[in-house]
């Protein structure tokens, strides 16, 4: 037997009257002093609102009305006893131990942590690769329009230099992406504000500003730049840094094929792109690509090396917009390519020698 004292409030006015409680098993039995018994209720046809901290539990009865009670060790009986609110005693249970909640609290930190840094960007890098090529064709384009309108110029190189500038180019790619290399394009921009730089769209248009031509002092540190680009175009690393930041939701949407959602990412791709740069994994892979090029030629890093140096001094201050402004610090990068001469056995025949001043490279690759 379970006895509890409660109010009882009887659905029709706001009083509540103070009772007894009896569970004998297969029913509650509510009395008082003055009436005695005066109501039953079979357990199978109450129900017990879920625990809520220390806060009142509250009884409700098939005709209405309402017990409440501070006796929360009664109520938990009657609860075990009519298999009662299984699920929600586990949640008020882990609300009300600290171990519970400290350890509930270490799963979901472990959990957002294997989200953020395995679940996204693994379905992030499936999501890019199943994105029909129509649509990021048709991104890209509004794309390189938005732009045109807001910060390039038409290009002023003579059409002999634009002429070389394509065959050099076409020459990396057949090296670096010789399946694909149809789907590659470069166009000249005059840089104006963004100066000497690079970047590359989805589908594989490369952007290459005036600036960076004239800055370049050689075809061999035009290549690097290529390379570099076409690396971040062959990995598809612009798709995956856009749907790892966009979140789970818009994978998912993805990933079940909703046909709709794909028509409409070529709407909104453009101003993604803005906003969104290429995590430094992905910058460091394009660079190690470029540089095993550049080694595999027998020309080893250092063209790479002086053109990054020429961007950085060229750039006296960081560009802030999202897609300029996301590379690693250029003497770590440099770094990391000196390294990797060095486990090529080559040099990198750098003509400077020297590092550049401490800063973030602020052209796009």
């Amino acid at each position: 037997m379970i006895y509890f004292n409660a109010d009882y409030f009887d659905g029709k006015t706001s009083r509540a009257y103070p009772v007894r409680v009896t569970f004998d098993g297969i029913a509650l039995v509510i009395g008082n002093d003055v009436q005695g018994n005066f109501y039953n209720a079979e357990y199978g046809s109450i129900e017990i609102d879920p625990a809520l901290g220390r806060t009142k539990r509250s009884i409700r009865l098939p005709n209405g009305s309402l017990l409440q009670t501070n006796d929360h060790e009664s109520v938990n009986a009657i609860e075990r006893a009519a298999g009662i609110n299984r699920s929600w005693n586990r949640v008020h249970y882990l609300e009300t131990h600290w171990r519970a909640v400290a350890v509930s609290t270490l799963l979901i930190v472990a959990a957002l942590v294997g989200l953020v840094y395995y679940a996204i960007p693994r379905a992030a890098n499936y999501a890019a690769q199943s994105i029909p090529l129509h649509v990021t064709n048709s991104a890209s384009k509004q794309a390189l329009r938005m732009f045109d309108q807001r910060f390039f110029r038409p290009s002023g190189l003579n059409p002999e230099r634009q002429e070389e500038v394509t065959s050099l180019f076409g020459q990396t790619v057949s090296r670096m992406d010789p399946g694909n290399a149809h789907n590659y394009t470069v166009v000249f921009r005059k840089g104006m504000r963004f100066g000497a730089n690079a970047f590359a769209l989805p589908s594989g248009i490369i952007v290459v500003t005036d600036e960076l031509i004239t800055l370049s002092g050689n075809d061999d540190e035009l290549m690097a730049i290529f390379a570099h680009e076409i690396n971040h175009v062959e990995r598809r690393h612009a798709l995956r840094s856009i749907l790892q930041s966009t979140g789970i939701f818009f994978l998912v949407t993805l990933l079940t094929g909703d046909v709709t959602s794909i028509a409409n990412f070529a709407s909104f791709l453009p101003a993604l792109l803005i906003e969104n740069g290429y995590s430094r994994d992905f910058e460091r892979e394009a660079d190690n690509e470029a540089g095993s090029l550049l080694i595999a030629l027998g020309k080893g890093t250092g063209p790479f090396q002086d053109i990054l140096q020429k961007i950085d001094s060229s750039h006296p201050e960081t560009l802030s917009l999202g897609v300029f402004s996301t590379h690693p610090e250029t003497v770590q990068r440099i770094e990391d390519l000196k390294k990797l001469d060095q486990a090529s056995g080559k040099q990198g025949q750098s003509s400077r020698g020297r590092l550049p001043p401490q800063g973030l490279l602020c052209y796009n690759s």
